[in-house]
């Protein structure tokens, strides 16, 4: 995913959508009943439809003011309730820290470069580009949060231009 337009209202949806400046709704689609997030702006149109609670996934969708389109699958979660407890951790302090780590690294996370960032001793996040393909372009990457070394939140995502 090398388009620039693209990354960009990518990065601004999930932001926006994260910090709670979006417009929030939910969508019926083949009897499945998914939460949206929608973000129009100079950067472009984003939608985001995903299904999820601890674990699940979804997917993004975009379009530049100049026409480009692409899309972010994605999927994964936290651990689960009962095994969050045992660090004396919460999803919702999981989701707090996701939220912190890609508003803290805006454009510079779920694309095509990798990226690290901590929260203090405790809490680190990282995305790692796993693969990256140029002929037919698509991105592979992998986001982990671990709470004293110890994975609490994954999701793989898959980038593409939509052609």
């Amino acid at each position: 995913m090398k388009s620039e337009n693209s990354k960009a209202i990518l990065a601004k949806g999930l932001s926006e959508g994260y910090v709670g400046k979006s417009i929030r709704g939910s969508v019926e689609r083949a009897g499945f009943n998914l939460e949206t997030s929608d973000y129009r702006g100079p950067e472009g149109s984003y939608h985001d439809e995903w299904d999820a609670d601890f674990n699940g996934g979804g997917q993004e969708i975009v379009e530049t003011p100049n026409g480009e389109k692409a899309t972010r699958v994605y999927a994964g979660g936290t651990l689960a309730a009962e095994e969050l407890a045992k660090l004396n951790l919460t999803k919702k302090a999981v989701i707090g820290e996701l939220i912190f780590f890609v508003n803290k690294l805006g454009h510079g996370t779920r694309l095509d470069e990798n990226a690290e960032a901590t929260d203090g001793a405790d809490w680190k996040y990282k995305y790692e580009v796993l693969e990256s393909q140029k002929e037919i372009p698509v991105d592979l990457g992998k986001e982990t949060i671990t709470y004293k070394n110890n994975l609490v939140f994954i999701h793989y995502h898959v980038v593409s231009p939509v052609k």
